[in-house]
């Protein structure tokens, strides 16, 4: 048996040797650290080799569904002898890797003011930026006889907006994490503002989603009703299918509701909130229509934002009438194409909106205009982009936390036919699996899956 003082001075050889080890890693990793910290460095030079100290400026950048878009200006002075034949925006990384993108641009008395897209659903495609860190440049171009000189500016940024968290959709089983954001780089004796954007391969976590369903009605809203059928029993089951048949292709898709319960429009767990705490790319309400009369000839309507690429609106409405026994509606209100709608506040709704606040005691919400989305489903889920409001003054309903946001979902509502027509109610009774495939071959064909 040892004794005490052998024990004492193994533990204190122990207890050296352990010391001993904590030194050699501490030492060990500040030699990795200063490493990296280096390759960082040398990367950075590397990259903004071409830079000029000068920046170009956004004062708005925004995800909406899949896609960055952002605006800005550069200042005429900082490009005092160029005549501007291009802007461009460039992604760069040190490996060589670029993307380019067409600015649009207009000359102005003392700049040149730029952006994406007037479409929100439009820009960089966010699902196409995968593995790599990359730094964010505004190139100006410059015909001279016919060599094209070329300026490059680093982005200081405006917004309140300073960085966002992105998901890609899942696409084979992978998904990428993009991080988008803003830094300063040192560069001799002086600092330069850049945009970066990072993407790396991640497993999709929990919390997020590709896409959200949004069943119309429910519970104590049952929707329109035509002899022993409500609307809300349709949307839930055809967004059940839905959703289904997304899963079966890889995506992971969240429902607003799972059962015959009323779910609210806003708040925690709110209908219109649901997309934006789980990330979501897309959101589809789905519907069906009544009429007031009858006959009713029925048919198919898709309600699009107004300030969107109407692209995938119309795939929607175009699948659904080459798949299913139906047709475009012929309801000619709020119409911009066969199929495709697009609803904004009329005068009259904005005065109907001002006469509710002023009975109800809030101010009236400043931000609407005849450009604003009349279907919440629409415009509370886009934040800015769609012109969210609803931001608690109302106290008879929740506040949306997400109306201020610059990332959100695209949305869509899906108005599958009209309840009351009894050609449309024979059809959806019959042909479910016709129209679940309308939907899912437009998704899968618009994200390029």
């Amino acid at each position: 048996m040892m004794s005490r003082k052998n024990i004492t001075n193994l533990i204190k050889v122990m207890v050296v040797v352990i010391i001993m080890m904590l030194l050699m890693f501490v030492y060990s990793f500040t030699l990795n650290l200063e490493d990296n910290t280096q390759e960082i460095e040398n990367k950075l030079d590397s990259v903004f080799e071409n830079v000029e100290p000068n920046m170009a400026y956004v004062e708005l950048y925004t995800i909406y569904g899949n896609h960055l878009n952002t605006n800005g200006y550069i200042l005429k002075e900082n490009i005092p002898d160029m005549t501007v034949s291009d802007i461009d925006l460039i992604l760069k990384e040190d490996d060589g890797q670029v993307y380019e993108y067409d600015l649009q641009y207009t000359d102005q008395e003392d700049r040149y003011e730029f952006l994406l897209s007037d479409n929100i659903n439009e820009g960089i495609d966010l699902n196409n930026i995968i593995n790599g860190d990359y730094i964010v440049f505004v190139r100006v171009e410059e015909i001279q006889q016919e060599n094209t000189v070329e300026k490059y500016f680093s982005i200081d940024n405006l917004s309140e907006y300073t960085q966002n968290e992105y998901y890609t959709l899942t696409d084979n089983n992978t998904n990428y994490k993009i991080n988008i954001g803003f830094n300063t780089y040192t560069k001799d004796d002086y600092n330069i503002d850049y945009m970066g954007i990072t993407s790396q391969y991640c497993v999709l976590p929990q919390s997020v989603v590709d896409i959200v369903i949004d069943p119309g009605h429910g519970g104590r809203d049952c929707g329109a009703i035509y002899e022993n059928y409500e609307e809300a029993d349709f949307t839930l089951e055809y967004s059940q299918a839905l959703k289904e048949k997304l899963e079966s292709l890889g995506f992971k898709v969240a429902l607003t509701r799972d059962k015959d319960v009323y779910t609210e429009s806003y708040g925690e767990n709110g209908r219109a909130v649901i997309p934006y705490s789980t990330k979501a790319k897309l959101v589809l309400s789905i519907h069906l229509n009544s009429t007031a009369t009858l006959p009713v000839a029925g048919g198919v309507e898709i309600y699009a934002p107004n300030n969107a690429n109407l692209t995938f609106a119309k795939s929607l409405a175009d699948n659904i009438v080459n798949y299913v026994p139906t047709r475009y509606s012929s309801n000619g209100e709020n119409r911009v194409m066969d199929g495709v709608y697009v609803r904004t506040y009329t005068q009259e709704d904005i005065e109907d909106a001002r006469e509710y606040a002023q009975y109800m005691g809030y101010d009236m919400y400043e931000n609407i205009t005849t450009q604003t989305p009349y279907l919440f489903m629409i415009r509370e889920t886009g934040g800015i982009m769609t012109g969210a409001y609803v931001d608690g003054r109302n106290t008879s309903m929740e506040e949306n936390p997400y109306y201020n946001s610059n990332m959100s979902a695209e949305a869509y509502l899906i108005e599958l036919g009209f309840i009351n027509s009894d050609d449309d109610l024979n059809t959806l009774i019959n042909n479910k699996d016709a129209y679940i495939n309308a939907i899912v071959d437009s998704i899968v064909n618009n994200y390029g899956l």
